[in-house]
């Protein structure tokens, strides 16, 4: 636990530094703001529904042509399209959107990130364990910017992102390792860990359902998954963003131009 505290810390004195020395968008302050105390913020109609169309369009040629790498779940639920926009300039210009970059500079001190955009379809399957396999942080240590465009309709049975609001910051996250409800340094959890969770902090689980195009800013170190799904079929753009370099486990998922 020793070695994970000083990393806790370490991370939080590099991201002071980093977010006071880049250059900020006053714009977004508000959205910063509520990132840094829930860890989400949510923007409904970020997108059109003729966009939202067009990329379920796209989504689904690049599926049937089985020319690209397709990440599948052992369910065949989750169809996942990774790095897609290095290989379809529509993707890319929305990856490069500038007012989501702007809210990365802003919350992570990050000018020049590293990352990708995932293209998501997952269907209802019998025994589907949702979008991302259950709940996690996508960082034991780091916090972690990422974004979730719905590109259809989102309600409670076609598996929602869901987000414990608070989960995200390192106090919660220290007390949570001396209070021994998690362990030091874990980032998969279990149905009973996360209900244990929030018992013990006084925390819910937030269901975000929206129409297409609701956009979700989110520090990914929060406890988060997609909701199994119960019905339907959800399609999702899913940024993700790094500091210094690409993680190694997202080599084999890269497109081949």
């Amino acid at each position: 636990m020793y070695m994970t505290l000083v990393k806790e810390l370490l991370e939080s004195v590099l991201r002071f530094y980093r977010r006071l020395l880049v250059k900020k968008n006053p714009e977004f302050d508000n959205i910063v703001n509520t990132l840094d105390d829930e860890g989400i913020y949510v923007e409904p109609g970020f997108l059109t529904p003729e966009q939202c169309q067009l990329y379920i369009d796209k989504i689904e040629s690049h599926i049937a042509s089985g020319e690209c790498n397709i990440w599948v779940d052992d369910e065949g639920a989750d169809n996942r399209i990774y790095f897609i926009n290095s290989i379809d300039e529509n993707f890319d210009e929305y990856y490069k959107n500038e007012k989501i970059r702007s809210v990365l500079r802003n919350y992570t001190g990050t000018s020049d990130p590293k990352g990708m955009l995932l293209a998501a379809k997952i269907v209802y399957k019998e025994g589907n364990v949702g979008s991302g396999g259950g709940w996690h942080r996508d960082s034991p240590v780091t916090h972690q910017f990422k974004t979730v465009c719905y590109l259809n309709d989102v309600d409670e049975t076609n598996g929602p992102f869901q987000y414990i609001r608070g989960s995200h910051r390192k106090s919660d996250v220290i007390r949570s390792y001396l209070s021994k409800v998690f362990n030091a340094g874990q980032y998969r959890f279990r149905d009973t860990e996360v209900e244990s969770y929030i018992t013990s902090n006084n925390r819910h689980i937030d269901s975000i359902t929206g129409n297409a195009g609701t956009l979700v800013y989110a520090d990914t170190k929060g406890l988060h998954r997609g909701k199994p799904l119960e019905a339907g079929t959800r399609y999702v753009l899913f940024c993700y963003f790094w500091h210094d370099s690409i993680p190694a486990q997202f080599e084999s998922l890269m497109q081949v131009k």
